[in-house]
């Protein structure tokens, strides 16, 4: 996968907090890869996308990594 490959749109996204047709593509790249599932010696590359509504939320970041979290480690998310 190349950088394109991670912020090239895809006919299946959605915002990752509400499910809502996505405006921006993100990339987070946990400090602890070992922490969302990954191998510690190895970066983790996460690609997700975000609303404008979402995007303007406070405390995107935290509610980013939450929601990536729980999905890496089976957890159901249900959009309100």
């Amino acid at each position: 996968m190349t950088l394109h490959d991670l912020k090239t749109p895809l006919s299946g996204d959605k915002c990752l907090l509400c499910g809502g047709v996505p405006d921006v593509i993100g990339i987070f790249v946990p400090d602890d890869p070992g922490a969302f599932g990954g191998h510690k010696e190895k970066a983790r590359i996460i690609r997700y996308c975000v609303c404008s509504t979402c995007r303007a939320m406070p405390g995107l970041q935290e509610k980013i990594e939450k929601v990536i979290k729980a999905e890496i480690f089976g957890a159901v998310v249900y959009y309100e």
